[in-house]
């Protein structure tokens, strides 16, 4: 049961999804369950009352229910309605600051705050620019980027006042540090095992699961016996078919199973041997590599968004150039003919992890930001 002191200070997030699939939200959750509620009160608004406001109600987290409408002049009336109900949740819950991580939320938040005079802090989980990004950047008090990369989104910005970098966070404790072993005697490659590789993100182009694909040709030919785990949501019919497709021409269709979303992740990574994420592009700082390192399993991952910053290349994983099958392949396999090498790169990703993304550290800088906004000295 969480103690409250008589006058925590009110936070109201906006939240561009209402379901816990995407790692936005997760980082959402952890931040807002994990707050120091003798100082902070969280408020979220969500878009849909799904699973993610059940799991807040649980955690005494308050839920706020409403669907930003898109901003334009054919949306008026509704986004006038829009505004009216934030200025009604602000005044009810005596909301001291706005922290928001879309663009369209930005801009509500945004409006309303020079009405309110409430700062506003905009996290920035997303590489992609947005036409808007320029009008972002003024409605925000403080930018938190998930990564140092995603500085090249506002490139026009000279000075960085309003930047500060906060890495995602993983709960440590969903990942036992007892599944972390020392490295083991060298054997013959799969004398009595199959090699493990997962992969973890939505299936569609841009996270370039065809290129996996086409680099296990390469476990293939050197008769490595290997099965693939492609987890996701499927976001493009059309590509999931040609991954297929391409696989059954490889002759290795019966080693890729596509799951489809996985819940429980750490359990499937337990059992896996590499995690791999192949992005072209998109990817701002993947949640799923950093769970895949808190696993204790070595990671080659394309050198995309923050990958170089979650990742010591050669230490504690590899990185690799997008779009190259070959050079993805090549890493896969130093991993996958060396049991030591991957428990090395492993018990090093764990460390990194616990030095540097943990959910703990993530929380405590973020509240900083919300003392210096707030003008508190108890930080």
């Amino acid at each position: 049961r969480v103690v409250l002191s008589s006058n925590p200070k009110a936070i109201l997030y906006f939240s561009s999804f209402g379901n816990l699939k995407l790692g936005g939200q997760k980082s959402l959750y952890h931040l807002v369950t994990r707050l120091d509620r003798k100082r902070y009160r969280p408020v979220v608004l969500l878009p849909t009352d799904e699973d993610f406001a059940e799991v807040l109600r649980q955690e005494g987290v308050e839920v706020a229910i409403f669907q930003l409408p898109a901003i334009g002049f054919a949306n008026l009336f509704s986004c006038f309605t829009a505004v009216k109900y934030l200025f009604r949740l602000i005044a009810a819950e005596k909301i001291m600051l706005l922290h928001t991580d879309g663009p369209r939320n930005t801009l509500y938040a945004g409006l309303v705050s020079r009405l309110r005079f409430l700062p506003v802090v905009f996290h920035v989980r997303d590489s992609d620019r947005d036409r808007y990004d320029r009008l972002l950047y003024r409605c925000a008090d403080r930018i938190v980027l998930v990564a140092d990369a995603l500085r090249e989104r506002f490139h026009w910005v000279r000075e960085g006042r309003k930047f500060i970098t906060i890495y995602n966070g993983v709960d440590l404790s969903q990942f036992p540090k007892d599944r972390v072993a020392s490295p083991a005697p060298a054997r013959p490659a799969f004398a009595d095992r199959i090699l493990s590789i997962v992969c973890a993100g939505r299936i569609e182009p841009r996270k370039g699961q065809n290129d996996l694909i086409d680099a296990c040709q390469e476990l293939k030919e050197r008769k490595i016996p290997f099965q693939l785990l492609l987890a996701g949501d499927v976001e493009d019919d059309r590509y999931i078919a040609a991954c297929r497709s391409r696989a059954s021409e490889l002759k290795i269709a019966d080693q890729v199973t596509f799951a489809g979303h996985i819940e429980n992740m750490p359990a499937a990574l337990q059992k896996a041997d590499i995690f791999v994420l192949p992005s072209i592009f998109g990817e701002a700082f993947s949640r799923a590599i950093i769970e895949a390192m808190a696993a204790a399993k070595p990671v080659v991952a394309t050198d995309v968004g923050g990958a170089k910053e979650a990742i010591e290349d050669c230490v504690s994983g590899y990185v690799v150039p997008p779009a190259d099958p070959r050079a993805l392949a090549n890493k896969i396999l130093s991993l996958a003919l060396d049991e030591p090498l991957r428990r090395r790169f492993g018990a090093a990703a764990r460390r990194r992890v616990a030095d540097l993304f943990t959910i703990e550290t993530n929380v405590r800088k973020t509240e900083q930001v919300y003392a210096e906004l707030l003008g508190s000295t108890d930080s």
